[in-house]
């Protein structure tokens, strides 16, 4: 039962199926296929709220270096491969980035002013079925 919590920005984004997943540091527990996942908005405050759920469908390890802006995907345990920058700049758009600068230069800046280093590994993609997302019911606030 993996619950995410979003920043408030991409909710909307997430609702409207433009943003079908999330890029976070492997769990202890990690997240797998078939599994549901809850989405809330400001988990662990008096405001917190579920705004979806949606089943699992693919889960991608992937390594972030965010100076060199570069990500490297990992396919098996030994085969890995670099991502193009036309898929970089498609995985950022799709990960809700591409607002105030330009989407990859958003991204990239995220990842190094949350995480403070200069290689993210054992990070991954978790896509989410946009045909089976959920919706609860609306709050004003979280729009």
């Amino acid at each position: 039962m993996p619950t995410y919590n979003f920043q408030r920005r991409f909710v909307e984004k997430i609702l409207s199926g433009e943003k079908p997943h999330t890029i976070r540091r492997r769990r202890k527990h990690p997240t797998k296929v078939g599994d549901m996942l809850y989405m809330y908005t400001g988990l662990r405050t008096k405001q917190a709220f579920k705004f979806a759920e949606a089943p699992c469908i693919d889960v991608m390890p992937i390594d972030i270096l965010p100076l060199e802006k570069r990500i490297m995907k990992t396919m098996s345990p030994t085969v890995s491969e670099w991502l193009s920058n036309d898929e970089i700049r498609r995985l950022a758009c799709r990960d809700g980035f591409g607002g105030e600068y330009d989407a990859v230069d958003e991204f990239f800046h995220f990842f190094l002013t949350t995480y403070h280093d200069l290689y993210l590994e054992d990070f991954e993609i978790i896509w989410w079925n946009i045909n089976q997302l959920a919706v609860m019911e609306a709050r004003d606030e979280v729009r």
